[in-house]
């Protein structure tokens, strides 16, 4: 699935070179699932923004599939990354004026889907995360744990390959926090996900099969047998 080779990724503030990533060696699978954790400024959402093709290393490459996302034309990379990789944000980042079923329906218009097809389908992601009564509701008459129900629907109801998750219990509660687990969860098991999740919770974290701890750009990576 994933094979990150020295990637490294540098910003310039000033006179002064920030490595957020410093020489990052990496591999997942698929299938697997694993959490990225580390302190704020550490470089965890620089890393997910590789494996997503949101950002290109300075140096190093970043495999997907045998592809270096790296070397790929951004109309390419904006056609693998429409295909293959869902993403799920802390912010929900739905669209206010948008019911929850044409939010959803949003991720299939780049993959030219015709409309009554993005209807049924995105009728049945959101049946899928216990939200089918909710089809016609506007994100403003739902709560957060409900709109971020539909941001995983959205993530998922192109049948991607990978599904990245950014902080997405951030702005939820311990209860809140816990459904939406369950829901990412059992969407990982049902449809054979690779499920790569940045969270501050170490809750979450100490449940995860892999733990990707990452500090001033350099990672190390646990294997938790009990997960």
């Amino acid at each position: 699935m994933y094979e990150l080779r020295s990637v490294t990724k540098r910003y310039t503030r000033g006179k002064e070179s920030i490595n957020a990533l410093d020489g990052v060696d990496l591999t997942i699978a698929d299938g697997d699932r694993l959490v990225i954790q580390g302190p704020t400024g550490g470089g965890k959402s620089t890393l997910l923004q590789m494996l997503g093709g949101l950002d290109r290393p300075t140096a190093g490459e970043v495999v997907f599939d045998g592809t270096d996302l790296a070397k790929l034309s951004e109309t390419r990379l904006t056609k693998v990354r429409s295909e293959n990789i869902g993403f799920v944000f802390q912010a929900f980042n739905l669209i206010p004026t948008l019911t929850a079923q044409e939010n959803v329906e949003t991720a299939l218009v780049p993959l030219g889907v015709k409309p009554k097809q993005r209807r049924e389908r995105a009728a049945d992601a959101l049946n899928s995360v216990g939200l089918g009564e909710r089809l016609t509701h506007l994100p403003s008459e739902m709560s957060g744990g409900q709109q971020q129900r539909v941001a995983i629907a959205r993530a998922l109801v192109k049948e991607p390959k990978v599904l990245l998750a950014d902080e997405p219990t951030g702005n939820l509660d311990e209860s809140m926090r816990d459904e939406i687990m369950d829901v990412l969860e059992r969407m990982w098991k049902e449809l054979g996900l690779t499920f790569i999740m940045v969270t501050h919770d170490s809750a979450i974290a100490k449940k995860a099969p892999r733990l990707v701890t990452i500090r001033k750009g350099r990672i190390s990576v646990k294997e938790n047998a009990g997960a």
